[in-house]
């Protein structure tokens, strides 16, 4: 039998009942988070504590929810990883306008002797060509461009950065890694939908079939986002470069980002190995 409760008892009730209802599911969530992270972290470290990895896994508010890096704070050289947000900045200065570019490979500074052709913005994303890129930064005012690069949260090179350190070729632009992976997920957000989503797009390309398709070859396909780099060593012990990926989840609506960097390799081979850890934490097809 329902107890005859006075009317605002009655009202108390069914709300802190509501409030009640309303709590569960974000206190199972927080629960489920908590208890993620916390097996993701045991497993990473158990398994993926080589000394050339140094890695950092974020959700997607950019809280760390594991990390294996001997010097977080530590400004490194990003690469190509930079890619999309100079992508962003040249489309707030063209009127959201790309060009198509014609890669003839070495001739055009790309890192494909042979060249990729006639690109758009998306197969340029996913293929990280140098040639594209080095076209959007030549037509860019680099002031506008470096505060563009502030409002993701980076540092951004000099105001004297030419174009080659303004798409990651040289070391004088320099980041640290929590920024690096911030930055990506401030571009989740960004709010002009349309750069937006080319942009996305060209990173779901790159875990495809571009120089990230180790990520959909091992995950399953289209269930990620990803973009690659090769960057200058900044190891105690050099390299001739550090390859570096970054890899979100879901595609369609990212919740976690690993940043992996690889001592002494390619950015293609590290999106391979950011593959197996985020398949070794329970995230990809079975």
């Amino acid at each position: 039998m329902r107890p005859n409760l006075p009317a605002p008892r009655r009202i108390t009730a069914a709300l802190f009942l509501l409030f009640a209802l309303m709590a569960a599911p974000s206190h199972a969530s927080a629960q489920q988070a908590t208890l993620f992270a916390q097996g993701a972290n045991a497993v990473l470290q158990s398994r993926f504590s080589r000394p050339e990895l140094s890695w950092i896994l974020l959700d997607r508010t950019g809280n760390v929810v594991a990390q294996r890096w001997d010097a977080p704070n530590q400004q490194i050289p990003p690469g190509s990883l930079v890619k999309p947000i100079v992508a962003v900045a040249y489309a707030e200065q063209h009127g959201g306008r790309f060009p198509h570019v014609r890669c003839l490979g070495t001739a055009s500074m790309c890192w494909l002797p042979r060249g990729h052709g006639d690109l758009d913005l998306e197969h340029a994303i996913a293929n990280s060509c140098n040639a594209y890129f080095l076209s959007l930064a030549e037509n860019l005012d680099r002031g506008v461009a470096i505060r563009r690069l502030h409002t993701f949260g980076l540092a951004g090179p000099g105001p004297e950065a030419d174009a080659r350190t303004l798409i990651g070729l040289s070391p004088g632009w320099r980041e640290t890694p929590l920024a690096l992976g911030r930055a990506y997920l401030a571009l989740l957000d960004y709010p002009g939908l349309t750069v937006r989503t080319r942009v996305l797009r060209g990173m779901a390309g790159a875990a495809l079939y571009g120089t990230a398709g180790a990520v959909d070859a091992d995950l399953g396909q289209d269930l990620a986002l990803a973009k690659t780099g090769t960057a200058s060593c900044t190891h105690a012990h050099r390299a001739p470069a550090d390859g570096f990926a970054v890899v979100l989840m879901p595609a369609d609506q990212p919740r976690y980002l690993l940043l992996v960097r690889m001592h002494g390799t390619t950015g293609a081979h590290t999106a391979a190995v950011a593959a197996e850890m985020l398949r070794a934490i329970g995230l990809g097809q079975p």
